[in-house]
């Protein structure tokens, strides 16, 4: 038990980089020099242009707070699916995002920008159920 709590205050403490691998991704833990705590997840697989992808950030320290999250399907080489981002500074504020992907158009969203985050997915929606001539 004292060592795991040694351990644990020596990777708090000290400025460290770990990058573990996991099947298809990897999970990396990096204490950078200005006291921010970063945890990263990604996950991928494509076969043949057909898979998926999985990616999570995690940012804190020093008044700072930030989350990132892509979920992503690959069909046929295009992506499909959502990311989103949750971020706190204290210079900045806060700032919240969403963006849809559908095959090659990105639909960008947040505070201020439903406008155009709901025309973009509209004609996204509207080139993917378009019939080839």
């Amino acid at each position: 038990m004292r060592c795991c709590a040694y351990s644990l205050a020596v990777f708090i403490l000290a400025d460290a980089q770990f990058n573990i691998p996991i099947p298809f991704g990897n999970i990396g833990l990096k204490k950078s020099s200005d006291g921010n705590l970063e945890i990263t997840s990604n996950e991928g697989f494509s076969l043949f242009g057909f898979g998926g992808k999985r990616n999570l950030k995690l940012v804190a320290g020093n008044g700072t707070f930030n989350v990132e999250k892509e979920d992503i399907g690959i069909v046929n080489g295009s992506e499909y699916g959502g990311s989103g981002a949750f971020s706190f500074d204290k210079q900045r504020g806060i700032d919240v995002g969403q963006n849809v992907t559908l095959g090659g158009q990105t639909a960008v969203g947040g505070p201020g920008r439903e406008g155009n985050f709901l025309m973009d997915l509209l004609h996204a929606i509207q080139n993917l159920t378009k019939k080839s001539s």
